[in-house]
This record gives structure tokens, sequence and C-alpha cells, in this order.
């Protein structure tokens, strides 16, 4: 079993191979990016002349290189911070700073801060410090003397990190430091306020769901359902996790179930938490054919992982006008309703008035909620052989009554009308 590069490899082949400054100032947040500002764990300096003490989260600034106390002694200090970076994980890391707050400093024209990878630490001293792993990059001369916030710029690590294959730990140690051959002169020595590490960071969408096409639910099974017309709508739920990420975009993907190779795709813009959809494109689609699709949301900056599978079946012709025959002569009447040669007659709708309820969907909590046409009125189902039984009573003695036909992608037939003439007499 392959196993991933361990933490001292990783900083000899991939961060020391870096021989430029990873000196740079912050970006802005762009579409995809959330900032924050990672938790400190602790801070801590050393100082050689008391080499056994650990100065562990000072309420103040503290010393960086050499520096002199009261009494003239020259110290010589070095700063270490541990951070907590556990919740990023799993997230994908778009920046990543590293800010040395300088508070007091003399010397900037030759400023050498060092910036290095170590071992976690929990009490570190001048005698028993962390293991360095490996050097970051060094802050170099600045114009500005003190400089509140230099930024040690780390996304390329970040970056040759998780391209190599190394897990990131869930604490992040850093030590700060000048060069030993700078450590001793007193004019470069500084002091600093705590450090603090900034990312920007993005949560790549979840794959949508729930899916529907035409106002029906997704299926992933046969037998599938067939769907009207040759542009049917396809719609996705697009979620993120990243509050401030509002503007998501679909992409869908359909394709004939016996041609895979043959796509196409689209985008809907959507926001975040709401229902993206549009039609497929004209000249896609071929009736009576089996198709397949996938939707995937994209947030400007990371694409989710494909969704389910969905399937369904063109069908782009509708039902003849169907016949309606009766050999009642009294009320109340039995009609017969047949096909007139179609044969995929699923049902009928008929009307006294002339005006059909339509068939559709209610917006639910999850989604569109297709009705049942058989649970409404006026509408029953055709036997195998797609004709139908009717018995009636008629509003009035003089009434039409209309009636179209549907199929089971719930086309609609032209509609037929039946005239009835009741006689008032025995």
């Amino acid at each position: 079993m392959s196993q991933r590069p361990r933490l001292g490899v990783l900083f000899s082949t991939v961060v020391l191979s870096t021989a430029v400054s990873l000196f740079a100032t912050a970006a802005p947040a762009h579409a995809g990016q959330t900032n924050t500002d990672v938790p400190r764990i602790s801070w801590a300096y050393t100082d050689s002349v008391h080499p056994d003490a650990t100065y562990l989260n000072p309420t103040g600034d503290a010393p960086l290189g050499a520096w002199r106390d009261s009494a003239n002694r020259q110290h010589v200090s070095r700063v270490y911070a541990t951070f907590d970076v556990a919740a990023l994980l799993s997230k994908h890391i778009v920046s990543a700073k590293l800010a040395v707050p300088e508070t007091q400093a003399t010397d900037c024209a030759h400023r050498r801060i060092e910036v290095w990878a170590t071992a976690e630490s929990t009490s570190p001293t001048w005698r028993n410090p962390p293991r360095e792993l490996g050097k970051l990059g060094t802050l170099g001369p600045v114009d500005q003397c003190p400089t509140t916030y230099p930024l040690l710029d780390l996304i390329d690590l970040v970056n040759r990190a998780q391209a190599a294959g190394f897990q990131l730990p869930s604490h992040a140690s850093f030590e700060i430091r000048l060069p030993q051959s700078l450590e001793q002169q007193v004019p470069l020595g500084r002091r600093i306020s705590a450090p603090a590490l900034y990312v920007g960071y993005n949560t790549p969408p979840s794959a949508p769901a729930p899916l529907f096409n035409s106002l029906r639910a997704c299926v992933t099974a046969a037998p599938y359902p067939y769907l009207s017309g040759l542009t049917p709508d396809l719609l996705a739920k697009a979620s993120d996790a990243d509050p401030d990420d509002f503007n998501l975009t679909n992409e869908f993907a359909v394709w004939p179930v016996a041609h895979p190779d043959q796509r196409t795709t689209f985008t809907a813009q959507t926001s975040n938490g709401g229902f993206g959809g549009a039609a497929v494109p004209s000249g896609a689609l071929t009736d009576n054919t089996t198709y397949a699709w996938q939707a995937r949301v994209n947030d400007g900056t990371d694409t989710s992982p494909w969704s389910q599978t969905c399937y369904f079946t063109t069908d782009d012709i509708a039902p003849a006008t169907p016949a309606v025959t009766s050999t009642s002569t009294s009320s109340p009447i039995t009609y017969t309703l047949s096909p007139n040669g179609s044969d995929d007659v699923y049902g009928y709708q008929y009307s006294w008035t002339g005006i059909f309820s339509s068939f559709g969907a209610y917006e639910g909590p999850n989604g569109p909620e297709w009705i049942d046409p058989f649970t409404m009125p006026d509408v029953i189902p055709a036997q195998p052989d797609g004709s139908a039984t009717l018995t009636l009573t008629p509003p009035n003695p003089l009434a039409r009554l209309s009636v179209h036909s549907f199929d089971r992608a719930y086309n609609l037939s032209p509609t037929t009308t039946y005239r009835v003439i009741i006689s008032t007499t025995p």
C-alpha cells in the first residue's frame, strides 16, 4: 500500500526547493472564498539568558532577536506559535498568510525574519526548542519601520503539499527567528505582538439534490418516466456550506443511454439553497429515446461531484383525436372512449364546459410535488387496449361533452366534442 510522504521529507523536497521568497500582500476575497482568522492555540518566546524558561502566552509583545536588559546583559529570543487548522483540513485553501506584527524595531533596511515550520511543543525553551522541519520563507527589508503587518504567503507551500499527497496536520506550528548569522546583532532585534494566521478557504459544494425533470422527481431505475417534447426542463437544488457563496451555477449533462459519449452540457444560475434549472437545448434529443442525465454545482472556485444519474424517455407525438360513442337512450348516459388508432393512450380527461384542468405540480418544501392526474376530477385511466367507459348525467338537456386523451408523457390529443340532446317528454 502506498504511503503519504512524511512531514520532514515534504519540507525537504517541496518547501526547501523553493528558492524565491514567499513574501506578498493579502489578496482580496473572490467568489467562492471565505476568509477567517485561524484560532491560535498558543504562542511563546524563549530567552538565551534563561535557557530553561518558557514565556507562554505573553499578555503584551515579545522580544525577537538580540536585546539588552536594564543590566545591559544581552539576550537572544525566538518566538513560537501554534494554530488549530483542523476545521480547514476538508476545505480547499485558497490563501494562507502568516502575520508577524512588529511593535518596535530600529533597523528595517537589513531586516531578515525567518519563519520555520516546527514540531508542536507546549513549552518551548531556548535549550529545548521544537524540532525545525523546514524553512518557509524570509520577511526582508521594508520601507515602514516597524511594519504593523508583514505577511508571509504560505499558499504556495499548501498547494505543493497537497499536490504531493501530504495530509496537512491539524495543528500548524511555526518558529519566528532571525538568521543565526544575525541573531546576535542588537540593532536588528525587534519586538512583535502575537502572530496571526489568515486563511481564505472554500468548501466545495455538495452534489446537487434533489433532482427533477419536467417537474417529476428523478428516477434512477427502470421503468423510466416518459417526458413530453424534446426540450424537457431539468432542475436541481444547489447547496454550498459557505454562507458567503450566494450565487451558484448548476451544470447539467444529458446523453443517450445507448451512446454515453454523446453528452450535451448546459448551465443555469441559481442561489445557494435554491433550485436552478433550464430546458435541454433544442436539437439535443430525439423522439422515443432513453436518456440519462446528471448535474453538478460550481461556486466560482470549486465544482461538486456529479449527482446521481436520472433517466427518462422522450415522447414527442401526441395521441390522435379520441372517438366518443354511446348507445344510451336515457340519462345517465354511458359513453365509450376509444384511442382512434393510437397505441399509447394512458388516460382521458373530460369536461362539460370545454375547460380542462392543467396537469402539473405544486411547490413543496423540497421542490416540485407532482400531482397524479388520476387524483384529479374528470380524469379516468384507459384500459390496456386504450379504451375507457364513462357514465355521466348531462348537466342540462342540451350539453356538449368535450374529451381528450393523453399518453404516458401527458401529451394531450386534440379535443373531440360529443353533442347530447335529452328529450324532456316521454
